[in-house]
């Protein structure tokens, strides 16, 4: 039968087989190159990252230090790494909890240039943790209040986006740099995040009731400027992202934190609602229940439509303590996205289609400024999707459900809010994934848009390049330089389909 069926045949896949030499690298090395992957990770975690992005950035480093069978699992949010046994030596496996949420954007920025610099070869496992211990040790680069300063410009960005007026974006900057500061104090007592987030909103909220009460201010805009303020934090394109690439039990827990965090808010604006009825103060709301978005007409409001969006992009990353450089990007694709927003609005597209699509575009600028290296791409992608997250909707379900008790106003609300959200997180992904083919052999807008060297930080999403480390390197690594990490280099696809070899999750590979 076999000389009957004459060709080459596939290698088999890996699974159940077991290493039976160690490659000469002792334990001691085992370990903390291990404990060095945990603490990527755990940076990466924490900032937002996606699981699938954290996974191929810990297996990477583990490849450049020799440790080619690295498993590195993450479950909600503890993580795994471990190295699998041989013949004649046990396994090694580190655990570690990612507890604090620290968006530090700037501290991702210099993570990548480590993650770099290690795949490039020449870094003792010594040395990237004494560099580790320097990148998580330091201070925030900006004081409190100039984070202070990003929000409340954040805010008055998303005021002018909505369509309020110059009283508004006031009183939008006043009450955003008031819950920052509330928040942090908040922070400091070690108050669960659900109660800061409801606080937050109750202060949004009876801002906006004392603004229609005493200057006849239309409060919509107002409160959804709060809301949009404590979306902002929330990981709705890493749920999507974990559960589009196969991490199905940490995406459920992201997006369950999601929607508790999102009933904080709702839980914060009935109670400042409840608060004004008491006071005997009647909030009347003149909108269509069925209008999702408000779409700008006029030259000068889409101006400041634009304008607001950019600025609220911008100024979320000097909240987020991000790289200055970083600023013009992030503010670029926030008004670019906007922009492209009021061109489908206006051609009467759908508003959760119009969304999506703006995503896709946010996705992809994200993706090409990732390539050239600039900032990480969950810098971009985040201040791109700011502007288009749903506080006008939820804002409107919750007051039709309790103040006007239009039950099914409050459900066409509710469910805009949550098709938004989706589709903004799913776009953005889409984007990525429309993108990726250019990070490995896409002619010469590839060639133009990449740059020598292996990747950073890594977005695993769609077609990524496998790395493997350098073979020559290998050959003229000397006894001492044993713990000295190698260059890696992108895997061949031409080599890998002539020698019959599928990429593998050890080979980074996303």
């Amino acid at each position: 039968m076999n000389l009957a069926l004459p060709g080459r045949r596939d290698p088999a896949s890996g699974a159940g087989q077991r290493r039976r030499v160690s490659g000469q690298m002792s334990d001691r090395h085992t370990r903390k190159v291990l404990d060095l992957t945990v603490r990527l990770a755990e940076v990466m975690l924490s900032s937002g990252s996606g699981t699938a992005d954290v996974v191929a950035t810990a297996q990477d480093v583990a490849q450049a230090y020799q440790l080619t069978d690295c498993v590195v699992d993450v479950f909600v949010t503890t993580i795994f790494v471990s190295a699998l046994p041989t013949a004649d030596s046990p396994p090694v496996t580190i655990v570690r909890a990612v507890i604090a949420r620290s968006t530090d954007y700037t501290r991702l920025a210099e993570l990548d240039e480590l993650v770099r610099r290690i795949t490039s070869g020449g870094v003792s496992v010594d040395e990237a943790h004494e560099a580790m211990d320097v990148l998580t040790e330091r201070p925030h680069p900006y004081p409190r209040w100039v984070a202070t300063a990003g929000w409340a410009g954040f805010a008055l960005g998303i005021a002018m986006l909505l369509g309020g007026s110059w009283q508004t974006w006031i009183l939008a900057a006043v009450s955003s740099a008031l819950i920052d500061r509330v928040g942090r104090v908040l922070n400091r007592f070690g108050t669960p995040f659900f109660f800061q987030q409801a606080a937050g909103a109750f202060i949004a909220t009876m801002i906006a009731v004392g603004a229609y009460l005493f200057a006849g201010q239309e409060p919509t805009a107002l409160v959804a400027t709060g809301i949009v303020m404590l979306l902002a934090g929330l990981t709705f394109v890493g749920s999507v992202q974990d559960a589009l690439t196969g991490y199905m039990v940490t995406a459920v827990a992201r997006l369950g934190d999601v929607l508790f965090l999102t009933a904080g808010i709702v839980v914060g604006i009935l109670a400042a609602l409840q608060v004004a009825a008491v006071a005997g103060i009647h909030i009347e709301l003149h909108v269509d229940a069925t209008e999702s978005f408000v779409t700008p007409t006029r030259p000068v409001s889409i101006l400041l439509a634009v304008s607001g969006a950019a600025l609220a992009g911008a100024c979320l990353t000097i909240a987020s303590y991000a790289r200055l450089r970083s600023v013009i990007t992030a503010g670029a694709a926030a008004g670019t996205a906007e922009l492209v927003l009021i061109g489908l609005g206006s051609a009467d597209v759908g508003g959760v289609v119009a969304t999506g699509t703006a995503a896709v575009g946010v996705g992809l600028l994200a993706t090409l400024i990732s390539i050239r290296r600039q900032a990480p791409a969950l810098v971009t992608a985040t201040a791109g999707i700011t502007p288009m997250l749903p506080g006008l909707a939820v804002f409107r379900a919750v007051f039709y459900f309790a103040v006007d008790g239009n039950i099914a106003a409050g459900f066409a609300q509710a469910l805009a809010a949550a098709a938004t959200a989706l589709s903004i997180g799913a776009g953005v992904v889409m984007g990525e994934l429309l993108g990726s083919p250019l990070r490995y052999r896409a002619g010469r807008i590839g060639d133009f848009l990449r740059v020598e060297g292996p990747p950073g930080l890594r977005r695993a999403i769609g077609n990524v390049v496998a790395l493997r480390p350098s073979g020559k390197q290998q050959q003229t690594r000397t006894p001492h330089r044993r713990s000295w990490s190698v260059a890696l280099e992108p895997e061949s696809r031409d080599s890998a389909d002539g020698d019959g070899a599928e990429p593998t999750d050890s080979a980074g590979a996303g």
